[in-house]
């Protein structure tokens, strides 16, 4: 169940399963998502498959929390920016927010009404940080530490949802964000999750979800921890 103080971030492995694997299971996804597969897989069979498996992953949560099938959901955006979320008839779903980087997304739950984003990146090096964060916040920053402080700013645009060309130089204080300190094998990432100011207390628990044909996934609690 979610209240104001749940806060979920699933942990979606993309590679746990094979490209060509669940293909049967794209009549799932809106006509959208399928039309972007066909695109997808002209150009790069592993972005699309990392693809299906990301929303495939989203709408099977959605669904546990909603008690549905995942093909009963409807894909929607709740602002001009492209705020994602679910709905069940005319039943709306949790507040979700969904991240991709290389081989793992991230999607975080909160209670319908609330706000929340989450932003994933894979650590890696070659980024001019000082030019991307401005150098005052940025002189001596590593690719670590440079990761770190993107994913909390993007989580911060995304909870807001005015997109990231509109949120240069905006407030995003009532939209606080937190590191996200992910298990092994994921440490190789950045992670962080925001909300609004109500849900800056919120304890955040660490799901993994594995999809699988079945449309039975297996869930498993990672962590349980204050960050």
């Amino acid at each position: 169940m979610l209240d104001d103080d749940t806060l979920d971030v699933w942990v979606i492995p993309l590679d746990a399963t094979a490209p060509g694997s669940l293909d049967s299971r794209a009549d799932d996804l809106s006509p959208t998502e399928r039309q972007r597969l066909v695109r997808l897989g002209l150009r790069n069979p592993r972005a699309r498959h990392r693809y299906l498996v990301s929303h495939l992953a989203a709408r099977d949560i959605v669904a546990g929390y909603l008690d549905c099938a995942p093909g009963d959901l409807t894909r929607v955006r709740d602002s001009q920016y492209g705020k994602p979320g679910y709905i069940l008839g005319w039943c709306p779903g949790p507040a979700v927010s969904l991240s991709r980087s290389d081989g793992l997304a991230l999607l975080a739950v909160r209670r319908p009404g609330l706000e929340v984003g989450v932003d994933v990146e894979r650590i890696r090096p070659g980024i001019d940080w000082p030019r991307v964060l401005g150098r005052a916040h940025a002189d001596g920053v590593d690719s670590a530490s440079g990761f770190r402080s993107w994913t909390r700013w993007e989580a911060s645009v995304k909870a807001a949802g005015v997109g990231i060309s509109a949120s240069v130089g905006r407030d995003l204080s009532p939209w606080p964000a937190r590191a996200v300190r992910l298990p092994h094998p994921f440490r190789d990432y950045a992670a962080a999750v925001a909300t609004d100011r109500r849900g800056a207390g919120a304890d955040i628990r660490l799901r993994q979800h594995i999809v699988s044909r079945s449309r039975e996934p297996r869930h498993a609690l990672l962590e349980v921890a204050a960050h």
